[in-house]
């Protein structure tokens, strides 16, 4: 695992809009995360861990020391029928009041939730401890990357992956659905702590190689609009031309900014690097354009 002290290679962008730290299920702290950065030339970077914005402050000191803008950013995870959406807000106030209580009680929730997992396991005949899942979250965001790596360490599986197909995907039997918060939630959370909200990785590809959402994305844009979405993912790892024009088009569609990045975790296998997922420069600018508008709102 690096740890951000490794030689690394520079990165050919310069834009990462899409990060996790140790502040929820990422490996690396917000200060190794942006020295990291910094040994990429990766130049602007977005803190986006999960249901926390614990990690920016000491990211966009160390920013500030190795010259990579830090943009405080949150993904918030929310649920429609059948499926997960994630928004993720970016320009958000750290300290908005309303914002980290709101995250707070999303947090109690997860601490709840993994729990029941634990339980649900060891019923399954592969147990793990709920101490040993806090430990490896430890200041971060409890989630189930957390369980899957508990399962990893005693022997249960010999990978993440096998971890979520066999027994904590969202179909498997020790999943355990999460506190309710709506999409349409987030974004007006986001937008009353003056932040952008964005609809995260709107779609994947199934078993053919064919785009797909899990929910009705369509639908889904429309409602959110109304509550106050700005923007969506529109480059992401894995995303080829075609599907990037695609999205490109549902965001000339409905009137929304583009942002893109790695979803940088620093311990899934096969994820890209810091910068590794191409994001135009102009694309920054656009956000922080859209940014300073809703000050006037």
């Amino acid at each position: 695992m690096d740890n951000g002290q490794s030689s690394v290679v520079g990165s050919m962008n310069e834009v990462d809009l899409h990060t996790h730290t140790t502040a929820s299920d990422g490996t690396h702290t917000p200060q190794q995360l942006v020295s990291r950065a910094a040994r990429l030339a990766v130049k602007v970077i977005a803190i986006t861990d999960h249901d926390s914005t614990a990690g920016v402050a000491e990211a966009q000191a160390t920013g500030a020391k190795l010259d990579v803008e830090v943009i405080a950013g949150v993904e918030i995870n929310t649920d429609v029928p059948g499926a997960e959406v994630h928004i993720l807000g970016y320009f958000v106030d750290p300290g908005h009041a309303e914002l980290n209580d709101e995250l707070a009680r999303i947090r109690e929730g997860r601490i709840g939730r993994a729990r029941t997992m634990a339980e649900r396991l060891t019923a399954m005949g592969a147990p793990v401890r709920f101490e040993r899942i806090l430990e490896i979250a430890g200041e971060g965001s409890v989630g189930r990357p957390h369980v899957a790596q508990a399962l990893l360490e005693v022997g249960h599986v010999t990978t993440f992956g096998e971890a979520f197909a066999k027994y904590i995907g969202r179909d498997s039997p020790a999943y355990v659905e999460r506190m309710k918060f709506t999409p349409l939630e987030a974004c007006r959370l986001i937008r009353r702590a003056g932040g952008v909200p964005v609809l995260a990785h709107p779609v994947f590809f199934d078993k053919y190689g064919k785009i797909m959402s899990s929910f009705d994305l369509e639908a889904m844009l429309t409602e959110t609009v109304a509550a106050g979405l700005l923007g969506i993912e529109t480059y992401y790892p894995n995303y080829d031309a075609i599907t990037v024009e695609y999205l490109l088009g549902i965001a000339r569609r409905h009137g929304l900014l583009v942002t893109g990045g790695t979803d940088f975790h620093g311990m899934k296998a096969n994820e890209p690097d810091l910068g590794g997922v191409y994001v135009p420069r102009k694309v920054v600018r656009r956000l922080r354009e859209a940014w300073e508008r809703t000050k006037d709102e």
